[in-house]
């Protein structure tokens, strides 16, 4: 475990000082036109930081769920413009069916149609705001038990954007011949768990940060002849900020553990441990938003709403991240429906194992 923890403190290290060098503001404001990073997608990639969490036989970078989780909690502090979620998520994807990451920024879809038709798979459909597909090289495509890897440039792409200016586009395939297929055991509903899982941790990273920018702006900012900071509201309103970020990031690391400790695991008890584990953290990482998000900007004042501050980088992602994936009612309903199908008998012995 020692040995563990010393390796993810080295790569967290690594990740801190390449989000430090290469972002600034300057760079988050022409990733809010462009939708993304591309040169700072190419420093990611020189760190082999994309693939963190997929097995090397994969082409991978090797590394655990929890690893791909730390780096990640990281790359939202620093409000990243880049699509490392979901390359992670289409790594792992491609992995699950045996197949190699490539090099380069992936994105994920679900659904669409799949047919074999003269040696080759053909996929169509359309498919709604996909997360920096107008970046991806790849799109890994999951439809009828198979994962497909699709060449980004045979996709029609409608481009949109979500609060935060990071790219959320409309794509298109008609009858796109796949690179490469495999059968894979991933569901839809296992690949939206993870998507979820990854914007918890996200949450909590961007809410660290809003978190620490509150707490030197309430240090710094004089009123009525004092620092904020030593008005007793402004000390109670960050000590609750502060509850909020810490219930998010405990439970989404939690929640990264316990997919981790059960992946393969095709168990009926496994899965809803799963279900429980990331529905928990999602609808967390969902409140918690809500109340650090809103505390952040009083402290603040209007300095926090302006484009020259910091601050709106990350908290409108925080804000954005909470509806991706499913929001809180979405997950509140499948936890719920869960733990009623499991039974009055079952409902401790879930939450204990939790």
């Amino acid at each position: 475990m020692s040995d563990t923890n010393d390796i993810r403190q080295m790569l967290c290290d690594t990740a801190q000082r390449l989000f430090t060098d290469h972002i600034d503001q300057k760079q988050l404001d022409a990733a809010k036109q462009t939708g993304w990073s591309s040169a700072l997608w190419d420093e990611l990639e020189k760190a082999d930081l994309p693939l963190i969490g997929v097995p090397e036989e994969a082409h991978g970078a090797g590394g655990t769920l929890s690893d791909a989780a730390a780096v990640l909690r990281i790359a939202a502090r620093h409000a990243a413009p880049v699509p490392l979620a979901e390359t992670l998520i289409a790594g792992w994807l491609l992995a699950s069916a045996g197949l190699h990451a490539p090099r380069g920024p992936m994105t994920v879809a679900a659904g669409g149609s799949a047919v074999h038709e003269g040696g080759s798979w053909r996929v169509s459909g359309t498919f709604k705001r996909v997360p920096f597909a107008r970046a991806a090289k790849h799109l890994v495509v999951l439809a009828q038990g198979q994962v497909l890897v699709i060449d980004a440039t045979l996709a029609q792409i409608r481009q949109g954007r979500n609060l935060a200016s990071e790219a959320r586009d409309d794509v298109t395939l008609s009858n796109a011949v796949a690179l490469v297929e495999a059968t894979t055991t991933v569901t839809p509903d296992a690949l939206h768990a993870r998507g979820a899982l990854l914007r918890a941790v996200q949450t909590g990273g961007a809410l660290e940060r809003a978190l620490q920018l509150s707490c030197e702006w309430a240090t710094t900012r004089e009123q009525f002849g004092r620092k904020i900071a030593q008005f007793q509201t402004i000390q109670q309103e960050l000590a609750r900020c502060g509850g909020e970020v810490a219930a998010v990031v405990a439970a989404a690391l939690s929640a990264a553990g316990v997919v981790e400790r059960l992946e393969g695991d095709a168990g009926p008890g496994a899965a809803r441990q799963v279900l429980l584990a990331v529905a928990s953290a999602k609808i967390r990482a969902a409140d918690a938003a809500r109340e650090a998000v809103a505390i952040s900007h009083q402290v603040h004042g209007a300095i926090g709403a302006t484009d020259e501050h910091a601050l709106h980088h990350v908290t409108l992602r925080a804000l954005a991240w909470r509806e991706e994936f499913g929001n809180e009612v979405y997950w509140g309903r499948h936890l719920g429906s869960a733990m009623q199908a499991a039974g009055a008998d079952q409902y401790w012995p879930l939450l204990s194992a939790a």
